[in-house]
């Protein structure tokens, strides 16, 4: 056998080192553009819905007391800061909701593009490098995360907060254009940055890890060392972090054999502002309701079926505010039944605290299901609500195994501009602007730079 067959790979780290720093435009297939450009057009508009959140004020202020670099803009607006901290700012706007879109059991765009936005800022980067930098960041996250088999939710862990800074370094060094030994040191300290346990600070969460991302690159850039194998080693982020300790460290990472898992599994755009899990439930009730209306009034008792991962991340069963309610299937089961929709007019304490909405949460009984879908297997097989009235009668919505948004079903671009013109207005931004901005992100890879972008007042 000859040397170079017998060679065993690179450990994991140095693969993903090698990636990012080959990573480039000559690279991206129509395909991958695509998603791109989703993934920067729907983030802009949740970080327009984001926008006036108390924990996005709360750090916007923070961040005008820290007078950094002003290289960045803060949120798209005229305000500026470092890049770290216009990223840390963004990133949290932008997931302040949960509205943001999802991968993986992730949200790969609320970290992404506000730190290629900063960072191309900063150093001057054009559209094709920083579709270059979403993708390659894309790609790092989503490996990671599949070879997990383990429920990181079940065991209180947010993904988006333990693999976001490793993806948000590994989107910074693109843009810096580190070398292999700049990006492998990026890596390695981002992923010493990695942690975030579940709670009502995920937003804090997206903005972290955008945040130690881009100051991993810097590090990285400016000299500073760090563990060659941190991902793959005994006592690294990987093994660390799996809850049954069944992670896959030793396969190879190999784009050209595997194939591109943002070719495969895309974007999943939320349709409605509440957690992802909820999404399928929320479609099975208002397409019932579109075809047989149901007086509200007249219901006994309202029986959602979930799988068991996805029963995990709604803990909320009789919330009391907002922020409760989006991780609440009993709610957004109400606020259907009751109002037929589910978007951010719902999403309000006077409306969650309703004797309406709380006498119909109680009569919500979740049946949780053992069972999953092998394509997507954090689901079950399907989600779908019996309504049962008081005289009876049993209505029992379609099996929904696809919600609107998924990658699989992905939204009419008249959706997309819908819910980007709803987030716009919730910040006031002028109906033109909202247009320029829409427009400019379905074409963010074709940019000069983030010069072309337009700018908000706020």
């Amino acid at each position: 056998m000859s040397k170079s067959q017998s060679a065993k790979p690179a450990p994991l780290t140095q693969q993903m080192a090698e990636f990012t720093a080959s990573m480039d435009g000559a690279k991206l297939t129509d395909t991958m553009r695509k998603w791109v450009r989703l993934g920067f057009t729907d983030c802009t508009a949740v970080i327009f819905a984001g926008l006036n959140e108390p924990v996005t004020n709360i750090t916007r202020r923070l961040a005008r007391q820290e007078q950094g670099m002003p290289e960045s803009r803060i949120c798209l607006s005229v305000e500026r800061a470092s890049a770290p901290q216009a990223a840390l700012v963004s990133a949290i706007a932008a997931h302040a909701l949960d509205w943001d879109d999802y991968a993986y059991s992730n949200h790969p765009s609320a970290v992404l593009t506000p730190v290629i936005l900063a960072v191309a800022d900063a150093v001057g980067a054009t559209g094709e490098q920083m579709a270059a930098a979403y993708v390659a960041g894309y790609e790092v996250w989503g490996e990671l995360m599949t070879r997990e088999p383990g429920h990181l939710n079940t065991k209180g862990w947010h993904p988006t907060a333990v693999f976001g800074p490793v993806a948000a370094a590994v989107a910074s060094a693109v843009l810096m254009r580190l070398d292999v030994k700049g990006c492998r040191n990026a890596i390695s300290m981002s992923a010493s940055f990695a942690g975030g346990v579940g709670s009502m600070a995920k937003p804090l969460h997206a903005g972290r890890a955008a945040q130690s991302g881009i100051l991993a690159a810097r590090y990285a850039a400016a000299g500073l060392d760090a563990s060659a194998d941190v991902l793959e080693s005994p006592l690294g982020l990987m093994h660390a972090l799996s809850p049954e300790g069944e992670v896959d460290v030793t396969t190879p990472f190999d784009r050209v054999k595997k194939g591109w898992l943002i070719e495969k599994m895309g974007l999943n755009i939320k349709k409605y502002p509440t957690v992802g899990a909820s999404q399928r439930t929320i479609d099975a009730i208002i397409g019932l309701l579109e075809k047989t209306p149901i007086d509200a009034k007249n219901v006994r008792e309202l029986v959602p079926l979930i799988g068991h991962k996805h029963a995990v991340v709604m803990p909320f069963h009789q919330p009391t505010t907002a922020l409760e309610a989006k991780f609440s299937l009993e709610f957004v089961v109400a606020a259907a039944v009751l109002r037929g929709k589910v978007g951010l007019a719902e999403l309000n304490d006077a409306f969650v605290q309703s004797t309406e909405v709380q006498a119909m949460m109680k009569k919500v009984r979740i049946d949780i299901t053992e069972e999953f879908d092998p394509d997507y297997p954090n689901a079950a097989p399907a989600d779908f609500v019996r309504i049962v009235m008081n005289d009876g009668k049993e209505h029992v919505t379609d099996k929904v195994r696809r919600a609107s948004g998924h990658a699989d079903v992905p939204l009419a671009a008249d959706k997309l501009w819908t819910k980007f013109t709803d987030c716009a207005e919730g910040a006031f931004v002028p109906p033109e602007l909202a247009r320029r901005l829409f427009d400019t992100m379905q074409r963010i890879d074709k940019l000069n730079g983030v010069e072309d972008i337009p700018t908000l007042s706020c």
